[in-house]
């Protein structure tokens, strides 16, 4: 098996788990937040709705240095212009059904290039790394979800 191939897998796996936690979510308990610093789980699925536009620019471009306003990004404009459950799921997987098919159709004698982010004064990281990063974003904000689940006394496993 390819590595693009098991990417694809694991993203669309942990697409599927964030949504179903979420859509087990009560809808009013969908903006709850456990303090005023703290994000909902609608935030955490509006900011990926928004994010994918991102990650695809490094993927076909196999640069990041236009990530540098994505900070602005997530927390601004874009984010602002996805605002219930259902636009918010539906843009997320509709990013992922996107960056799915560039990790899938990624050529192999790129994988190793280095793309360097402007993440924390700038990480460099080969191109594989950068297939996984939605990957890793999305089981990131199921576990936020996951835990917000727990703290409005949901345990059940979704």
């Amino acid at each position: 098996m390819r590595l693009q191939d098991q990417l694809v897998r694991m993203t669309q796996r942990a697409l599927d788990d964030l949504i179903r936690a979420v859509d087990a979510m009560d809808p009013e308990s969908r903006e709850w937040v456990p303090a005023a610093t703290s994000r909902s789980a609608l935030h955490q699925l509006r900011e990926l709705a928004v994010s994918t536009t991102l990650l695809t620019k490094v993927i076909k471009s196999g640069t990041g240095g236009h990530l540098d306003a994505h900070a602005r990004a997530v927390s601004g404009d874009m984010l602002d212009s996805v605002t219930t459950y259902e636009e918010a799921r539906d843009k997320t997987r509709d990013g992922t059904a996107e960056v799915c098919s560039l990790i899938a159709n990624f050529p192999d004698d790129q994988l190793e290039d280095d793309v360097v982010l402007p993440f924390g004064g700038g990480i460099r990281l080969t191109m594989a790394d950068c297939l996984g990063l939605h990957y890793w974003n999305l089981v990131y904000h199921c576990g936020q979800v996951n835990y917000i689940q727990t703290m409005l006394g949901d345990l059940k496993m979704h």
